[in-house]
């Protein structure tokens, strides 16, 4: 008679690295979290950006004798960017302050 052990599955983790699943209450939060800061701190973030971008730029621009010298295509092309990061964080703060404060108070007492 053949008698053959059960094969074991192909991959089982040990069961002390298995983590515990993050109820969805503080799933929630975490997400309302970041829709009321996340805008902020892109604007804020946008606006520092920009002003260390143009100062650097602005100190290795060659001194012409016109009053506003040649933009270098570097400084034009970060000038938008920021520009564009600015106009979505704008965009999406009274949106994400909303809907943070929302999912924030309609929170279930557990």
């Amino acid at each position: 008679m053949d008698q053959r052990q059960p094969e074991a599955p192909a991959h089982q983790p040990p069961a002390e690295q298995v983590a515990p699943i993050a109820p969805a209450k503080n799933k929630r939060k975490i997400l309302a979290l970041w829709l009321l800061i996340g805008p902020t701190a892109l604007i804020v973030g946008s606006l520092i950006l920009f002003a260390i971008v143009n100062a650097i730029l602005a100190s290795t621009t060659p001194v012409s004798g016109e009053m506003f010298g040649g933009q270098s295509i570097i400084r034009s092309i970060l000038n938008v960017i920021l520009f564009l990061v600015g106009i979505v964080s704008v965009i999406t703060w009274m949106p994400g302050i909303i809907a943070g404060i929302i999912l924030l108070a309609t929170q279930k007492k557990s």
